[in-house]
């Protein structure tokens, strides 16, 4: 405990240092907010875009790079944040801004040479880190690839903002001390321990804390869920970093060492030599694309000659395309394009709705709790039939009502607070749906043959014209309902086509409640 307490100390000590820099607080709030909107049950589209926007150079860094190849199993041009958030969900765009964002406040300051070499040997891990977890079908490969950018954030803050014993550090790694150690005897607290703590005060999310985190030993153990065998993936992508880094006149040496590699992570991850090469020279040509975009200056840089002399691929600018200079010459309210209703591309509502059912499926198989569920569920409703709002309706027994717990859309947070009615039987469609566990689709809530069954509440607190209820049930009861709304009438023509698909993310909820 009282370690603990003096590290906390050495902590807070540091952020202050750091707060008194003029640009520290606006990298903080910014990184803060896009973190709060994300993980909050009342997040909405247009929330996490006007944050965005606030970074003209961001957003179109942002644009630019969901349009590269990475990207291209989402199909079509994007063009606008709105329509980025609404294609590749809420996480994927926090994970891509936020390494966005540090990468750009650190490659632009000139506090030392040493620090540009640092960001590239961070935002490579992270490259490492996404190529590992697709080669092992993690789930969200933005995900791994921020917690390797980020296992690096206590050494990139340290030379930013405390050079002066970051040399101090590097004297003591030079002489076999091992980083975390070195960093504690020089700080008062290790790097690990710094990164951490102020990803934490950015409000990252727990699993992207547990992610970014160093091994706690140099045994490697078979992972017990999904979590466990990212940050394992995370510490492997920083060790086959750190190793083809090191100078070196005869790569035989590098080859025999990455065998050893192999061999200690072989508990818990089955790839071989040859698959770790394969993803060094991947990682390489994603390099390229991505310092293209992000305007990062790799000509000098030692770590990446190092690097090419391994794996024989040299880094080359990419020529700027057609899309990239369109990007550029759009306004601010051009990248906005918050009406996501009216975007001109079509969309594939089938291959959106395939392809979050598989999401959900990937997430059913790992270590998921329900909250986790549910919120991609509405999410994939949200995103794939463009529904106005998207609800989960749960039964709260204390209070005998029906309330919304988690939802996505327009005035997300005014609506959910007010979207609730008592258990007690009434003779409206929300009762009907609760309570004999019927699917029900009203294509107009005007209509006088439908009028006199939609309760007064909801006419209170709600211009939709048009909504689905799908039960959700459980040992034949109902725990809670999937609800999802248009602001105008006969627009569930596409719902209905699409029901056999939506009733499949319904019963995906069904699944993951009886797994809770």
């Amino acid at each position: 405990m009282v370690k603990n307490n003096q590290q906390n100390a050495v902590l807070q000590s540091l952020l202050s240092r750091m707060r008194t820099n003029d640009d520290f607080p606006a990298l903080s709030t910014t990184i803060s907010e896009i973190n709060k909107t994300v993980s909050s049950d009342h997040s909405s589209l247009n929330s996490l875009t006007k944050i965005i926007l606030q970074d003209f150079s961001l957003t179109k860094k942002l644009l630019k790079l969901v349009n590269t190849v990475s990207y291209g199993q989402f199909g079509g041009k994007i063009t606008t944040i709105s329509k980025a958030v609404f294609i590749l969900g809420f996480d994927m765009v926090r994970d891509i801004a936020t390494a966005l964002i540090l990468i750009e406040f650190l490659q632009n300051k000139s506090q030392a040479i040493q620090l540009t070499d640092e960001v590239i040997t961070a935002f490579f891990v992270g490259l490492i880190a996404r190529q590992l977890s697709a080669d092992l079908n993690l789930r969200n490969h933005e995900e791994a690839m921020i917690c390797g950018i980020f296992n690096h954030l206590g050494r990139l803050l340290s030379i930013f903002y405390f050079f002066d014993q970051s040399e101090k550090i590097n004297k003591l790694i030079a002489d076999g001390t091992p980083p975390n150690k070195a960093s504690y005897e020089v700080l008062g607290i290790s790097y690990n321990d710094l990164g951490a703590g102020v990803a934490k005060s950015w409000n990252f999310p727990t699993r992207l804390l547990q992610g970014m985190q160093s091994l706690p030993s140099d045994r490697v153990d078979h992972p017990a869920n999904e979590l466990e065998l990212m940050n394992i993936t995370v510490n492997l992508a920083n060790e086959l970093t750190a190793l083809v880094a090191i100078e070196r006149a005869d790569n035989k040496k590098v080859t025999e060492q990455i065998k050893q590699l192999v061999k200690k992570y072989k508990p818990a991850i089955h790839l071989d030599e040859k698959q770790l090469n394969h993803t060094l020279e991947i990682s390489m040509q994603e390099m390229a694309v991505r310092a293209s975009i992000l305007s990062i200056s790799t000509k000098d840089s030692l770590f990446l000659k190092r690097v090419e002399a391994y794996t024989g691929f040299v880094i080359q600018y990419e020529v700027t395309s057609k899309l990239n200079d369109d990007i550029d010459n759009m306004s601010i309210d051009q990248l906005a394009g918050i009406d996501i209703l009216n975007i001109n591309e079509k969309l594939d509502t089938e291959s959106i709705l395939q392809a979050g059912i598989q999401d959900v499926i990937n997430t059913l198989v790992g270590d998921c709790k329900v909250d986790d569920v549910i919120k991609k569920v509405l999410e994939v409703m949200y995103k794939g039939m463009g529904f106005n709002r998207t609800f989960m309706l749960v039964s709260d027994a204390r209070t005998n009502v029906m309330r919304a717990r988690s939802g996505f859309g327009e005035d997300i947070d005014a609506v959910m607070p007010l979207f609730r009615f008592p258990l007690k039987t009434a003779p409206d469609v929300f009762h009907l749906a609760i309570e004999k566990g019927v699917d029900i689709i009203i294509e107009d809530v005007t209509d006088k043959t439908i009028s006199s069954k939609i309760p007064n509440w909801y006419t209170l607190i709600s211009q939709a014209k048009s909504f689905l209820l799908l039960p959700v049930m459980v040992n034949q009861k109902v725990v809670g309902c999937l609800y999802a709304d248009f602001d105008t009438v006969n627009s569930l023509e596409a719902a209905s086509k699409s029901l056999g698909m939506l009733r499949t993310l319904r019963n995906q909820v069904v699944l993951a409640i009886k797994q809770s």
